[in-house]
């Protein structure tokens, strides 16, 4: 299959230094649906980064085109891939500016709707061409001021018109699991059942990470143009594990489950059927429980992602070491553990483990993964 491989720059920062996002397209200009994987936003999180680079590799070996365009960007980041602290690797968050680097995507909603009216008053139809017309304009009106807000706008401007947008990750201990945007959406499951998600958990959440920046313009058209039925992007965050024990051999596999999804919905020719063996547990955000810390310490667990636990009972202990002393942690909510925090040092209210819950739970403020 015959790729386009493009080098988009970023605005510098600093004097000297020019960083680049590499894109490989396959299917440029063709009609039909478009897809756009993304891996190292949080540049610390590597298996994503491997399986899209097979993901690119097995797409160019295939024979034929694709019904439609498929987007890649293995490194999602160079900004984060090129932070180190005395030998140590942190991708997570911008140490010059702060923040997570998938936190504070612009909320393009109020742009959309102008530039949907100035269309509209052109006498464009208002269709979902003329929806996906008016996000590019609105990401094209974006004014990066610096190299982050650069790189916002060049992955918003590959990703914002396509039908399906898949950003991937990786959690510190975890089973295979994705956050999609709507779970009623008719590839949600599709997406669920080839990628082998243990568990999936449907909704949106309050903060502006990439995927829900890519998904919000969409409801926007919705209520602007009511009229004119719309079927909105599945955006989806995929968490490919763990990130230590990088294999190619699991990899591969990973990357045929993507090949397997764009059969599903019409991108690729094909019927690769998807893994059989993992059940997977549906959920939604109101439903899972982000355990937190009640004390400084080191934390031991009991239990291993994947593991079914009840409300109330005890999934590990953290320990005060200087003491002796140890408090429990212990589940709110039935359901799978789906992740642990790696580091095992932990301080009071930060997130150390989350379970996929099958009811909904009171939710404690603030991002589980500031």
């Amino acid at each position: 299959m015959h790729s386009v491989v493009e080098d988009i720059p970023l605005v510098p920062s600093s004097i000297g230094t020019r960083r680049q996002v590499t894109v490989h397209r396959f299917g440029v200009g063709h009609s039909g649906p478009k897809i756009y994987f993304q891996a190292g936003l949080h540049a610390d999180e590597l298996p994503g980064m491997v399986v899209l680079s097979h993901l690119v590799k097995l797409l160019q070996e295939r024979e034929g085109e694709p019904n439609g365009e498929i987007i890649i960007v293995p490194c999602a980041n160079p900004i984060g891939l090129s932070q180190r602290i005395q030998g140590y690797h942190a991708g997570r968050a911008d140490l010059g500016l702060g923040g997570n680097f998938n936190r504070n995507f612009p909320d393009l909603t109020p742009l959309v709707g102008v530039q949907l009216e100035a269309l509209r008053s052109e006498g464009l139809a208002m269709n979902r061409e003329a929806v996906k017309r008016a996000m590019l304009k609105a990401v094209s009106a974006l004014v990066p001021k610096n190299e982050l807000d650069s790189l916002k706008q060049v992955l918003l401007t590959l990703a914002i018109d396509a039908d399906f947008v898949l950003d991937v990750h990786c959690a510190d201990e975890a089973v295979l699991y994705a956050y999609v945007s709507n779970p009623e959406h008719s590839a949600a499951d599709l997406l669920s059942r080839y990628i082998g998600s243990v568990a999936t958990i449907g909704g949106v959440p309050e903060l502006t990470d990439f995927p829900t920046a890519c998904l919000l313009p969409w409801r926007a058209a919705q209520e602007i143009i009511p009229d004119v039925p719309i079927t909105e992007c599945l955006s989806a965050t995929l968490e490919y594990r763990g990130s230590k024990g990088l294999r190619d051999d699991v990899a591969v596999e990973d990357a045929r489950g993507l090949i397997g999804f764009m059969e599903a919905v019409g991108l690729l020719k094909g019927a690769t059927q998807p893994p059989s063996q993992v059940v997977t547990c549906h959920t939604t955000l109101d439903c899972v429980d982000y355990v937190r810390a009640n004390a400084p310490g080191i934390v031991i667990f009991s239990k291993t992602p994947g593991d079914h636990v009840q409300a109330g009972e005890e999934i590990g202990t953290i320990l005060d070491p200087a003491s002796g002393d140890r408090s429990s942690l212990k589940a709110s909510a039935s359901g799978v553990i789906f992740g642990y925090l790696y580091s095992q040092v932990v301080i009071p209210g930060g997130t150390v483990a989350w379970i996929a819950g099958n009811s909904p739970i009171e939710q404690q403020t603030g991002d589980p993964f500031p």
